[in-house]
């Protein structure tokens, strides 16, 4: 296993295209908060960032009741920045490389353990399956190469939430606007072919919470690997 033992959350938005009036962290999946099924497969990280701004209170209480020793970043100007603004409050005290994982992400275990033992940088890929996607330029096409551009344009992969970082690449992609962008400034990066499923939209949360009883039904509870 790796030994990159920081992890950092973003979870301070409003989830507007949601609809559901609480931060996407708390969108009920399978009968739990969706942050609630993030938290299950961290137990091996020293340490868990997690940045809030809307709903902080709620958010932060939702993570303590699963989590004791995680750590707040609160976004106070989240109504006017964005997810890659949060991940720089969230890593202002890093100094060493660290995984990334978007506040409305689904993952299983054998994602985190793909991305944690990958070079660094590394960013987790899927078929692409979402409503607005931001798809990735590979230089095989497989799903196994690497990265060499992000695009608007619907290619066969695309970019999913999950990536391991150094501090210094985020920093100096800051007045940018997703995280991606800071990826931008790394190309060429490793990728990593995950299973996951982003939650933006209500239709995504059917999609999601599908995808957790599928989980659930083979006794895998969110934590263990689905083959991709």
């Amino acid at each position: 296993m790796s030994s990159v033992k920081n992890i950092v959350i973003c979870s301070a938005g409003v989830g507007s295209r949601l609809g559901l009036n609480v931060p996407k962290c708390l969108a009920p999946v399978a009968g739990r908060p969706l942050i609630h099924w993030q938290l299950d497969l961290l137990d091996d990280f020293e340490t868990v960032i997690v940045v809030v701004g809307y709903q902080a209170p709620q958010a932060i209480r939702a993570v303590l009741d699963y989590r004791g020793d995680a750590i707040f970043v609160i976004n106070h100007e989240y109504r006017t920045t964005n997810t890659l603004d949060s991940l720089l409050l969230g890593i202002r005290r890093l100094e060493e490389p660290f995984i990334y994982l978007d506040g409305d992400l689904l993952v299983n275990s054998s994602a985190i353990e793909l991305i944690r033992d990958a070079p660094c940088p590394a960013i987790g890929i899927k078929r692409t399956y979402s409503e607005q996607p931001v798809c990735v330029k590979l230089e095989d096409g497989d799903g196994k190469g690497l990265v060499l551009g992000f695009t608007r344009d619907i290619l066969e992969y695309e970019w999913t939430g999950l990536a391991k970082l150094t501090p210094e690449a985020v920093e100096s992609a800051a007045g940018s606007q997703y995280v991606y962008h800071a990826v931008e400034r790394c190309l060429p990066v490793a990728s990593v072919e995950i299973d996951c499923i982003e939650v933006d939209t209500k239709n995504e949360l059917e999609e999601a919470e599908l995808w957790m009883n599928q989980q659930l039904a083979s006794g895998n509870s969110g934590k263990s690997a689905v083959s991709v």
